[in-house]
């Protein structure tokens, strides 16, 4: 790949700055997002997401001299990808919190990967390789404790697993489509306008369906959703593709191995939820899926 940056001046430093400042601002989101659910109504909360991360990139767009507009050609594909990778990943995500416990749905919602390589194989005509089916059997067995332990409980939770993994699923399918499109816009831009257009049926439905939406929102929940825009969005993005510049795209893609890590662990310390052996056994089963399924960096002998 091409280097923003020549690979020989960027500093170690740098490199692990960009890298923990993704994990924390994406992992650091679950705990915050699951305080929001509780303030306000799903599509009301999706929307302002959706389209105050969408304005504020665009702005960082044009701070950093991008362009601003799409090519005429890549409308339609930004808003195909903007419907899996937005609307239907920012709903059944927060649909999947009010029903889950937070850190429980950042492990499931990193199953992304998995369904990408399922979609690759499908739209792409990309071979199941081993390697892909025995990462697909630790994700399946992450889902499978999950799931096995919410459904003893006999409450709503299946449905949230269900949830969390229809977004992960919407995501995955999002991001093989975005593979196989040639785009002509600047991806940062792409990204943007994905949010602005994915918001375009969140704020539909937030019109129709939510009534006196900010009737509960505290000064918390809106420093939270401050967070969810400026830093898990922004910010997030802003440093993802920071870091696919400064490093491989297989050293890039490893950075997401922490993120259920840390929005596991910061639910359990910030909301009190409780960390049970199937929280444990799942995150194993995840990282180990994960780490088989990214590409990983070849190294040089010297």
């Amino acid at each position: 790949m091409r280097y923003a940056v020549p690979p020989e001046q960027v500093s170690r430093v740098a490199i692990g700055a960009a890298l923990l400042g993704l994990v924390f601002a994406w992992g650091g989101s679950w705990p915050i997002m699951k305080t929001i659910v509780g303030e306000l109504p799903i599509y009301t909360f999706r929307m302002i997401t959706a389209w105050g991360g969408g304005v504020c990139m665009l702005l960082v767009a044009f701070w950093s001299g991008n362009r601003l507009t799409l090519h005429r050609h890549d409308v339609g594909a930004t808003m195909l990808c903007g419907f899996f990778t937005i609307t239907a990943w920012l709903y059944f995500t927060a649909l999947a919190l009010t029903l889950l416990p937070a850190g429980r749905a950042a492990v499931l919602a990193y199953t992304m990967p998995l369904w990408s390589a399922l979609a690759g194989t499908w739209l792409l005509q990309e071979p199941l390789t081993r390697r892909r089916a025995v990462s697909l059997g630790f994700g399946l067995l992450a889902v499978l404790v999950l799931a096995g332990d919410d459904l003893g409980r006999l409450d709503a939770a299946p449905f949230g697993v269900l949830a969390i993994l229809a977004a992960a699923a919407s995501w995955g399918l999002g991001t093989v489509i975005q593979k196989r499109t040639p785009w002509n816009t600047p991806l940062f831009t792409v990204a943007a306008w994905q949010l602005l257009f994915g918001g375009v049926p969140l704020a539909v439905l937030a019109f129709i369906l939510d009534e006196d939406p900010y009737a509960d929102f505290t000064l918390k929940g809106a420093l939270g959703m401050t967070y969810v825009v400026l830093v898990a969005t922004v910010i997030g993005y802003w440093l993802w593709f920071r870091v696919i510049q400064m490093v491989p795209a297989g050293i890039a893609a490893l950075s997401v191995l922490p993120v259920p890590l840390i929005g596991l662990s910061l639910s359990t310390i910030f909301l009190d939820e409780r960390l049970g052996w199937p929280d444990l056994a799942a995150l194993i089963c995840m990282t180990i899926a994960l780490a088989i399924i990214l590409p990983l960096p070849r190294f040089r002998r010297r």
